[in-house]
């Protein structure tokens, strides 16, 4: 019975209706390395959330419209802190609110290191295919260009023949032709 009294102590599931433009605090104490994390979601995304550590009074996260708000903090010496909720709609909002702390909270936040690192592996991998298959269109793009300048010095070669071969041939006709003709006056 014990140990379920702890694990409650360390968590905290509340569903709260907050008033048009309310702020809802509440605040904990927290010993030395020890971390918390949750999140706050709302009906929509007007509202804010705020942590401040009321120790050194000093603000230590602040986000808002966003439907969910997640938060994770580690700290390094006993303190007290502050979380506070804002509405910051026209109407009242249905509000949730999870938060966690101690032990629970470090194996949490440890799993979701994990995903993180999944995904980030799975990013890097994806990050990596994408460019080695930019690299492969840029070898493509550069094989297709010396392709081209093979073809156009061809057919640059080849007008040039052609000129040269029409120049020749018609020189040539015109000589023939001067002759016929030079004979033909000469009857």
């Amino acid at each position: 019975m014990l140990l379920f009294l702890i694990c409650l102590a360390n968590a905290v599931d509340l569903r709260l209706k907050l008033p048009a433009r309310q702020i809802r605090c509440f605040g904990d104490r927290l010993q030395e390395k020890e971390m918390i994390q949750g999140f706050v979601e709302g009906e929509s995304a007007d509202y804010s959330l705020k942590i401040t550590d009321t120790g050194l009074n000093k603000q230590l996260f602040y986000t808002y419209h966003e439907l969910t708000q997640k938060f994770t903090q580690l700290f390094n010496e006993t303190t007290q802190i502050q979380i506070c909720i804002h509405n910051l709609a026209h109407y009242q909002m249905n509000i949730q609110f999870f938060y966690e702390q101690g032990i629970q909270a470090e194996l949490a936040s440890i799993k979701d290191l994990k995903e993180v690192e999944k995904q980030v592996i799975q990013y890097n991998n994806t990050l990596q295919h994408l460019k080695s298959a930019q690299q492969d269109l840029m070898q493509l793009q550069t094989n297709r260009n010396e392709k081209m300048n093979v073809i156009s010095s061809k057919i640059i070669l080849f007008s040039i023949l052609t000129i040269g071969l029409m120049i020749v041939v018609t020189i040539t006709f015109t000589i023939k032709a001067a002759k016929v003709m030079k004979q033909k006056k000469s009857y």
